[in-house]
């Protein structure tokens, strides 16, 4: 038992003691005082009635605070088994995380998500797990080949959870620079204040994509499909847009430089 639980103990016992000592001795005398008429025999049998009285009352004060102290301790230890799951459930995930099996690393990170909408206090840990997880997963390494058809369910999983933001805290970055997410369909993405510095987007499907704001700072967007996306005050410095589809794209205060690259005949904003 904890030092400051036996204080608490001790300071309780005292106050019960003090009350008995009151209600038994000195109150009830004193609540009787000095009636006139009474003789010794009455007011012996008055002090014993009060007596009596202030001991039940006691009695159902102390029932009372049995079973709110009751109480407290069940939601004391209910909180404890919640914070004991939601640790086990953390580390058996981040466990997961590493394992051989796509699958296996796939719940790993619907586990997460999970627990990221049940306690908040992890949602930080677990979006920079998930970022983490995404960059070391499906890095960009220059000169390698295409990777041909859609990204690993892992990965898939991992973006659609940053995607859905639970665990995102408001103002927080996503971290995804120098990833390799060549051909995938993003439609429809939507992870907020996400820096793709350095990646290679090259024939990533992003219709209707929500990159305001977004870092794309020397990332590779040949042949990308950005109609309709919402590119507004993005970082498009050194990127490399050659061939993408800007249709209906809203580029307003975008940044750009000499070093960015625009698709064949796209006149590119002021």
């Amino acid at each position: 038992m904890s030092p400051r639980r036996k204080a608490g103990f001790a300071v309780a016992a005292a106050v019960v003691t003090v009350l008995v000592v009151l209600c038994v001795g000195f109150a009830p005398p004193w609540l009787v005082g000095t009636a006139p008429g009474l003789g010794p025999a009455d007011r012996l049998k008055a002090v014993n009635d009060v007596r009596a009285t202030l001991l039940q009352a006691l009695g159902g004060l102390l029932a009372l605070a049995g079973v709110g102290l009751g109480a407290l301790l069940t939601s004391r230890q209910l909180q404890l088994n919640r914070e004991s799951r939601s640790i086990d459930l953390f580390t058996k995930a981040i466990d997961q995380l590493g394992a051989k099996q796509v699958p296996t690393r796939q719940g790993a990170v619907y586990a997460l998500e999970q627990l990221a909408g049940l306690d908040t206090r992890y949602r930080g840990h677990i979006h920079a797990l998930l970022t983490s997880f995404i960059c070391f997963r499906a890095p960009w390494r220059p000169g390698t080949v295409r990777r041909e058809g859609r990204l690993p369910d892992d990965v898939s999983a991992a973006i659609g959870a940053l995607s859905r933001g639970t665990m995102i805290e408001p103002g927080a970055w996503s971290e995804l620079e120098r990833v390799d997410l060549r051909g995938a369909d993003l439609t429809g993405f939507t992870i907020p204040r996400v820096c793709f510095a350095v990646a290679n987007l090259e024939g990533v499907a992003l219709r209707n994509a929500n990159l305001a704001g977004a870092t794309l700072t020397g990332t590779l967007l040949r042949d990308a499909d950005l109609r309709g996306a919402d590119l507004t005050g993005a970082d498009l410095t050194g990127a490399d847009l050659t061939g993408a589809d800007l249709t209906d794209a809203d580029l307003t205060g975008a940044r750009t430089d000499g070093a960015t690259r625009w698709p064949e005949g796209f006149t590119p904003p002021a």
